[in-house]
């Protein structure tokens, strides 16, 4: 891949621009707000931000993360799904095979990053994301010698039945919602990628995820989640899903 060093620098470079617009995309997405043509404005005062305001990572650290205008605070998260994408393209790099699956694999872990910020801040795995995993996904079963799209497809296929299993189950014996429907079409994406075989290993990954989590309350005094409390599980998916990649 050596010949293609200037698109590999590319996606790096892109990867905070794409990150700065994931966060946009879950903080607007949430409140039901136009993701394109509305203006960037600061949540405390309103003005209007200036796109030297806007560069990724660089801006916030020339303000100290703060409003040019008022001074006021700005949201932590915003800077860390910057350097979230960053890390996404750079995971991409290193472990793509051929500059095809390099790019798809890119957009495949950007589509993870916004859905784990979406889902950490706001309960939400919006079917924007959801939608664009699942093509990427395909494309990478497509991309892959061994599989191909139809094994993308059935496997998919099979992740979204299981999950969506697991989701009736636990509303018929608890009587409550105990997996949202996000999380099956999450889990749709996840197993056009990574394909069925890996699937349980992915959710494994997660719900081990999920218990260190939950140890790290404890150890802190915070004590365990109530049995009401919501718990954002398709971020602790992502994390399986990036760890399977990895290994």
């Amino acid at each position: 891949m050596a010949a293609d060093w200037p698109v590999l620098v590319f996606l790096l470079l892109l990867g905070p621009a794409v990150g700065s617009f994931l966060g946009v995309l879950v903080d607007r997405l949430a409140g039901g707000e136009d993701v394109v043509y509305r203006a960037s404005r600061c949540a405390d005062c309103g003005a209007r931000l200036a796109w030297r305001d806007m560069v990724p990572v660089v801006s916030a650290l020339v303000l100290g993360g703060r409003c040019r205008t008022c001074g006021a605070a700005i949201p932590g998260h915003l800077l860390r799904i910057e350097l979230a994408g960053l890390l996404a393209a750079a995971l991409a790099v290193a472990l793509g095979q051929g500059l095809a699956q390099t790019a798809v694999l890119a957009v495949f872990f950007w589509c993870l990053t916004g859905l784990f910020y979406s889902d950490l801040l706001h309960f939400r795995l919006p079917d924007a994301l959801t939608g664009s995993l699942l093509v990427a996904g395909l494309a990478l079963a497509g991309l892959d010698p061994a599989r191909g799209i139809l094994d993308g497809l059935l496997s998919a296929a099979l992740a979204g039945a299981a999950f969506l299993t697991i989701r009736l189950g636990y509303r018929a014996w608890r009587g409550r919602e105990g997996l949202g429907l996000g999380d099956v079409k999450l889990m749709t994406g996840i197993g056009a990628a990574l394909g069925w075989a890996e699937v349980p290993l992915a959710a494994l990954l997660a719900a081990a995820l999920a218990l260190l989590v939950v140890a790290a309350r404890i150890l802190r005094g915070q004590g365990l989640p109530r049995g009401d409390q919501r718990l954002p599980f398709g971020a602790y998916l992502v994390g399986g899903t990036v760890l399977v990649v990895i290994v």
